[in-house]
């Protein structure tokens, strides 16, 4: 191993240099975008055109999360970014569905991203629309009164059209598309199969009604691969080195070691090494947006990046590797997960370990995967909810398992909160409002009863919410894992989890 022929203090450099520089391909690189060709080129095709050639185009991005749906557009934005002037000719507007909540947050957003904040001033204006179309005006210029071409990007596009807002947010967007008022290209950007059922009429008529469709685990002729396959090329994608970082320290060396025939040998390496491995590079745009000097990488020793990539690649191999990424794989297709999982691995790096540890990856991978979705739940709960929770399980151990209102729960609650002197005393209002957070987690579930002859819910239409009947939906097995793994639980709460009558 390299290692050993490196003092110490260059082997701690070594290690975190290799660190930092996969941990900004794993947090930061986010406009490397593989496979799925024709749906990329389709919108590549989307937007250049309503760039250059100033045409008006509306489509929507469907894919499952952590598909590559965001990615896909940040490396087609990247690509014409090469091609065009996108600072002079055009305008990338982005916006969330969770975060712009209503049309005024969203206008808003709208005119700090075109920077026309002192154009609009204090101007009143009575509809969205008539603001918009002022936004617009402003960003005409010339003789000929030519707009910027604009590209909007909505995420989270199904929080747009939900039922409980209005959507003139889409209706304006897609209307200046349709009738061609100004170049833009609107993509919206989500997981939702059903989107287009929740448009309203006027928003759907006025929609291109193009859908682009991500698949995982679909390679460029559109063939499935298993789903372990492409773990495993994600897993050697992000955690191998490009040779060519220490391509300098390579000619020094070989000046120092070889003769003559050899430097020639070595730099036709690295030239077969710099198209072999521009797939394990990150992007110079990546450092220039984290303002990261890339030059200080080219310090790793050519030796020690060969014999990292040696490690990945057998580690790929290794039946226990194998057996953990089957698991993940099939768990789940998210890759912002998978992520999370290698910047955890290689957070681990240091000089007592400086390879990787093939327990690590199984214990990372089960960390992930394996608690029951219910248990994080429960462990997420605050101490008051999870009070309510123990109070409520006491409660139906005494009854034989009937259901419970809010009182019986609140007495229960009281009762061990008075016998504890340490328990800070809460307000009812406060412990209500957490008895319903609850039910809205379905941590606790309302009985229904339905014996009417109509068929309706008489329990949550005629009662008061005091009084309404629920039961635990949560196992005592998984209440019981949580309590294990909760982090700064109080004392007396698990004296009392562990004691069934108080």
């Amino acid at each position: 191993m390299i290692m050993h022929e490196l003092s110490e203090s260059q082997s701690l450099n070594q290690i975190k240099l290799l660190r930092k520089y996969l941990k900004l391909k794993i947090l930061e690189d986010n406009i490397r975008f593989r496979d799925h060709d024709s749906e990329r080129n389709h919108v590549y095709n989307l937007i250049s055109r309503s760039i250059m050639h100033g045409e008006s185009h509306s489509a929507l991005i469907i894919g499952p999360r952590g598909c590559g749906k965001t990615t896909l557009i940040n490396s087609v934005l990247q690509q014409i970014s090469k091609e065009a002037d996108i600072v002079n000719d055009a305008l990338i507007i982005k916006l969330n569905g969770l975060i712009h909540q209503d049309d005024k947050i969203a206008l808003k957003s709208i005119t700090a991203q075109m920077q026309l904040e002192n154009a609009v001033g204090d101007r009143v204006f009575g509809t969205f629309a008539e603001n918009l179309s002022f936004l617009l005006s402003c960003l005409t210029s010339g003789a000929d009164r030519k707009c910027k071409s604009m590209v909007f990007v909505l995420e989270e596009f199904d929080m747009f059209c939900h039922s409980g807002r209005t959507q003139t947010l889409l209706y304006n967007l897609f209307d200046i598309t349709h009738s061609k008022q100004a170049p833009m290209c609107v993509l919206g950007i989500t997981n939702r199969i059903d989107v287009m059922e929740m448009l309203e009429k006027r928003v759907k008529s006025r929609f291109s009604h193009r859908q682009i469709f991500l698949f995982p685990n679909e390679n460029q002729e559109g063939v499935e691969k298993s789903p372990l396959s492409k773990c495993k090329e994600i897993f050697v994608q992000y955690l191998s080195m490009p040779l060519n970082l220490a391509k300098r320290n390579v000619k020094e060396i070989s000046k120092k070691r070889k003769g003559r025939k050899s430097i020639v040998n070595v730099e036709e390496k690295m030239d077969v090494d710099t198209i072999d491995d521009n797939q394990y590079a990150i992007p110079e745009e990546v450092f220039t947006r984290c303002k990261v000097d890339s030059s200080q990488f080219q310090n790793l020793e050519y030796g020690f990046i060969e014999s990292w990539n040696a490690h990945v690649e057998s580690l790929v191999e290794d039946q226990k590797v194998i057996d953990a990424l089957e698991k993940f794989s099939y768990y789940t297709v998210n890759e912002q997960l998978f992520k999370d999982v290698l910047f955890q691995i290689v957070s681990k790096l240091s000089l007592s370990k400086s390879y990787i540890d093939v327990n690590d990856i199984s214990s990372s991978i089960d960390h992930t995967v394996s608690p029951e979705h219910r248990v994080k739940l429960l462990q997420s709960l605050s101490i008051l909810e999870l009070s309510l929770v123990i109070a409520m399980m006491h409660g139906m151990e005494i009854f034989d398992g009937q259901p419970m209102n809010f009182e019986m729960v609140l007495h229960r609650y009281t009762k061990f909160s008075n016998t504890n002197s340490s328990t800070q005393t809460v307000p009812r209002p406060v412990i209500l409002k957490a008895f319903e957070h609850l039910q809205e987690l379905e941590i606790i579930m309302p009985v229904k009863n339905t014996d009417s002859i109509y068929n309706t819910d008489t329990t949550t239409s005629r009662v008061q919410k005091e009084y309404k009947l629920y039961t635990l939906a949560a196992p005592l097995e998984d209440i019981k894992e949580a309590m294990k793994g909760f982090k700064a639980l109080p004392t007396e709460i698990n004296h009392w989890f562990n004691n069934s009558v108080f």
